[in-house]
């Protein structure tokens, strides 16, 4: 990133305030910043599924999802089974996973509890989301 520019987690919160959610959000911001000859709809295709702990079913949630996909769309290759895609994956999961006390969006609600009104813990998680996978993805171009 260039001097003066948001950080990617600002621009995370961008879209999150602007009512996109949290894989959306990680996903699009990440393509923005490094990778804009991917289109917007993609980005968004891509992420929307995964809104809720996928689906809204609670399962793992989106940050974490939002996540890997964004390192695969910014640093991937293209190759079936890419170790680098999956070792920066897991390490991004492990971050988060610490930061966040779970990794199922019903866990990750539930740790929040009253505090989440409003969404606003959930936008606080997605930010840090932003944050740990700038830090992975400068690491690594």
């Amino acid at each position: 990133m260039q001097a003066g520019t948001k950080s990617l987690g600002d621009q995370v919160d961008g879209y999150f305030t602007q009512g996109y959610c949290c894989s959306e959000s990680l996903v699009m911001a990440a393509v923005d910043e490094y990778c804009p000859e991917v289109s917007s709809e993609l980005a968004m295709a891509a992420s929307s599924g995964l809104c809720g702990g996928m689906g809204s079913k609670q399962a793992t949630c989106g940050v974490f999802t939002g996540g890997a996909i964004a390192l695969g769309l910014v640093l991937g290759k293209g190759q079936k089974k890419d170790k680098k895609i999956k070792q920066l994956s897991a390490q991004y999961f492990e971050k988060m996973e610490l930061y966040a006390g779970a990794q199922q969006c019903q866990q990750v609600l539930k740790k929040m509890g009253l505090k989440n009104w409003n969404r606003s813990r959930c936008r606080l998680l997605t930010c840090r989301g932003g944050i740990e996978l700038q830090a992975l993805l400068e690491g690594n171009r």
